[in-house]
């Protein structure tokens, strides 16, 4: 039966580089020292939505495009059960739609009090770049991580954003979400105080779109 495939699967946290240590999230805390990845199955009504939301996505390649918040029982249950008991306690009840044609690499410094989600529901496979560390991105991919962190949305085997390879290309389509900075979110995404002369990532921060080099 079809039904066991979309079971939802345990997650992972996946280490970071040890480059990370040298970068803080403001003058607040050090950057999130690890990302989470796991896969959850979308409720039929949000897939379709979504599904929709890809076939009229803007066409402007290269950026993440905010298409409308939202709040869904149906989306907020799946998570619950599909993220960690510490992350799933964290769980703001509100979602953001998101699209986009591949995305340069940027960072969302904007998310100043949050560790953000991002929940592929459309689209193509693709991978979400950290750096090297490439994690799958095809629909029912969950992945949980720092909004400063330098981040892309790039096509299997790409080492570099190169926009014009988008220019016609689908639209991949998240359901995004955000995780209270709870003392346990903290420690499990080993976030801490700022290491002495750590570089403060901000919204002003310029990061290279190709590499996700940030520019100092």
């Amino acid at each position: 039966m079809r039904g066991a495939f979309f079971l939802s699967q345990p997650g992972r946290y996946i280490e970071l580089t040890a480059a990370v240590q040298s970068l803080a999230a403001g003058a607040g805390r050090s950057l999130a020292r690890r990302i989470w990845h796991g896969r959850s199955p979308a409720p039929e009504a949000l897939r379709k939505r979504a599904e929709q939301l890809a076939r009229e996505s803007p066409q402007l390649p290269g950026r993440v495009h905010q298409l409308g918040r939202f709040e869904d029982e149906s989306a907020l249950g799946a998570l619950l059960a599909s993220l960690p008991a510490d992350l799933s306690a964290a769980l703001r009840a509100q979602f953001e739609w998101y699209g986009c044609r591949g995305a340069g690499f940027h960072t969302d410094a904007h998310y100043d009090a949050v560790i953000f989600g991002a929940w592929c529901l459309a689209g193509p496979p693709r991978e979400i770049a950290f750096g090297h560390l490439r994690v799958p991105c095809t629909p029912g991919d969950l992945v949980v991580f720092d909004p400063f962190q330098p981040h892309a949305v790039l096509d299997p085997g790409q080492a570099l954003y190169r926009r014009e390879h988008y220019a016609d290309a689908p639209a991949s389509v998240f359901a995004g979400f955000e995780l209270e900075l709870s003392e346990p979110v903290r420690h499990r995404f080993g976030i801490g105080p700022v290491e002495p002369g750590a570089f403060s990532i901000g919204s002003a921060t310029a990061v290279d779109a190709e590499t996700g080099r940030i520019v100092r």
